[in-house]
C-alpha cells in the first residue's frame, strides 16, 4: 500500500473514531437538553397564562381557557389539566379515562414533595410542568409533553446530523485524497530522482517542483545531485592529469635508462641523462608526496593540532623561507600588520605550508610587488595577498583550487588545492579574485583564538 492510501486511509479511520464518539454524546445529551427546554418553554407559557388570568382577580372563564389553547397551539403535543378546588378537573385535554391516573399521579407527588422532569402514567413517560393558581397549592395548572415525542425529535436531529456529518466526512476524505495526491506525487518524483542518483546518473538528476518542507528537500537532493556530478568530474579529471603528471618524469626516466643500459648514450651524454633522471625522480616524488598530502588533508581527522599563534608572525616566516626565489624574482614584499592582536588558532604546521604555496604563487606571477595585509575582525584574522601581476583568466577563476588545475608558469597544480584544503579544516575560507587594475587577490580568513 503506498503512501497516499495509508494517510487516506488513517484520516479516515480517525474521522471516523471522532464523528462516532461525538455522534455518541450528542446524542445521549441531545434527549436531557429536549427535555430541560420543553419544560423551560412550557414553564414560561405556563406562568405567563397564569399571571395575565390572575391580574384581573376573577373566576376562570371560557375565555381564559380559550386563551391557553392559543398560547399552546404552537405544540400540539401538550396535554393540558386545570384543577381547581376539591380536586375538580376544570379544563383538560386528556382522555377521560387518563384523568383518574394524572390525579393519582398528582396526589403521590404531592405526599413525597417530588417535582421532577418526567411522570410515568401508564406505559407512557411525560415532560410535566406542575404550577400552582392564585397562590392555592389546590388549584393547579398542569401541563404534559410526552417523552415519545422529544425522542422522534431526537432521532429526527440524530439522523439530520449524522447525514450533514457523514456527506461532510466522504467530502473531507476526498478532499484529504487529493492533498495527499498533491503532496505524494512530488515525493515519487523525488524517489525517481534519487534512483538516478543511486545508479551515478547525476547530470540527469531534474529539480522537482514542489512547496513547503518537500521544496526544501527537493532542492536539497538537486544540490547534492549536482555537487556529486561536479565532484565526479574533479574525480575524472584529477585521474586524468595525475595519470598525465606522473607519465611524464616516469617516460623521460624510462627512456634515459633505456638509452644508458643499451648505450645510446655515453660519458657526457650518459651523465646528462643520469642528471635528468634524478631531477624527474625528484618531481615525480614531489607530486607524490603532494598527493599523499592533500588525500591526508581531506580524509584524516586528526591531522590538525591547533594551538595560538600570530598570523602576521606566520606570514613573516613564510616570506623569509620564499627569500630565495624573491631575490631571483626581484619582487618587494610589503607587510602592513593589524595594530590590534591577531592571534589565531590553527595548525602552525599546516598553516604555513598554505601561506608558503600563496605567496610562492603569487612571487611567480607578480611584476614587482607584492602587499600582504593583515586585519582583525570580529572573529576572524583576515590576510589579503595582493600581486600586480597580470591576474587570474576569468574562466579558470572558479576551479582554481580543484587538483591539477594550473595557471600560467603553474608546476604541478596541487599547491592552491592543498592550501585549501588546510584552510577550509582550520574551519577558515580562502577566496580569490582579480584586482580592479590588475594582479590577483587571496583573501584568507582564519578563526581567532578564544579569549582566556
Amino acid at each position: 500500500m503506498n503512501i497516499q492510501l495509508r494517510i487516506t486511509l488513517m484520516f479516515a479511520l480517525l474521522l471516523c473514531l471522532v464523528t462516532g464518539i461525538s455522534a455518541v454524546l450528542i446524542n445521549s445529551f441531545l434527549l436531557d437538553h429536549l427535555i430541560a427546554q420543553q419544560k423551560k418553554e412550557l414553564t414560561l407559557k405556563g406562568q405567563f397564562w397564569i399571571e395575565k388570568t390572575t391580574l384581573a382577580d376573577q373566576k376562570i372563564t371560557d375565555a381564559d381557557i380559550s386563551e391557553l389553547d392559543k398560547l399552546l397551539v404552537s405544540n400540539r403535543k401538550v396535554e393540558l389539566l386545570l384543577i381547581g378546588k376539591k380536586k375538580k378537573v376544570l379544563y383538560t385535554t386528556l382522555p377521560s379515562s387518563n384523568v383518574n391516573d394524572w390525579l393519582q399521579a398528582l396526589e403521590r407527588k404531592a405526599e413525597k414533595r417530588q417535582d421532577k422532569n418526567i411522570w410515568i402514567i401508564g406505559q407512557d413517560d411525560y415532560v410535566v410542568v406542575n404550577l400552582p393558581l392564585k397562590n392555592d397549592e389546590k388549584q393547579r395548572l398542569i401541563l404534559a409533553s410526552p417523552v415519545r415525542g422529544l425522542k422522534d425529535v431526537r432521532m429526527e436531529l440524530t439522523t439530520n446530523m449524522l447525514l450533514i456529518v457523514c456527506i461532510g466526512a466522504v467530502s473531507t476524505i476526498l478532499l484529504s485524497f487529493f492533498i495527499t495526491r498533491s503532496m505524494v506525487r512530488p515525493l515519487n518524483k523525488l524517489t525517481t530522482e534519487i534512483k538516478k542518483i543511486q545508479f551515478r546518473r547525476f547530470s540527469d538528476v531534474q529539480l522537482v517542483p514542489a512547496r513547503g518542507e518537500i521544496a526544501e528537500v527537493a532542492e536539497s537532493v538537486y544540490s547534492m545531485a549536482q555537487e556529486l556530478d561536479r565532484f565526479h568530474e574533479i574525480q575524472r579529471q584529477f585521474l586524468q592529469n595525475a595519470s598525465h603528471e606522473l607519465k611524464t618524469p616516469l617516460m623521460s626516466i624510462q627512456g634515459y635508462a633505456e638509452g644508458i643500459r643499451d648505450g645510446v648514450f655515453a660519458e657526457a651524454a650518459a651523465q646528462k641523462g643520469l642528471d635528468v633522471i634524478v631531477e624527474e625522480t625528484n618531481r615525480l616524488k614531489h607530486i607524490v608526496t603532494e598527493i599523499i598530502l592533500l588525500a591526508k588533508l581531506e580524509s584524516e581527522e586528526n591531522l590538525f593540532r591547533p594551538s595560538d599563534h600570530s598570523a602576521a608572525e606566520l606570514v613573516n616566516r613564510a616570506i623569509e623561507r620564499l627569500h630565495p626565489l624573491q631575490l631571483q624574482k626581484k619582487i618587494s614584499i610589503q607587510i602592513r600588520a593589524a595594530t590590534t592582536p591577531d592571534i589565531v588558532h590553527i595548525d602552525e604546521g599546516k598553516v604555513l605550508q598554505a601561506f608558503l604555496n600563496i605567496i610562492g604563487n603569487a612571487l611567480r606571477h607578480a611584476r614587482e610587488k607584492i602587499v600582504i595585509d593583515v586585519e582583525v575582525g570580529k572573529h576572524f584574522v583576515i590576510v589579503h595577498v595582493i600581486d600586480d601581476g597580470a591576474g587570474i583568466q576569468e574562466d579558470l577563476l572558479p576551479h582554481l583550487f580543484h587538483r591539477f588545475v594550473k595557471g600560467k608558469n603553474g608546476e604541478v597544480g596541487l599547491g592552491l588545492a592543498i592550501s585549501r584544503a588546510i584552510i577550509e579544516r582550520s574551519h577558515g575560507r580562502i577566496e580569490v579574485e582579480n584586482g580592479a587594475l590588475c594582479g590577483a587577490i587571496f583573501r584568507i580568513s582564519l578563526p581567532l583564538a578564544p579569549l582566556a
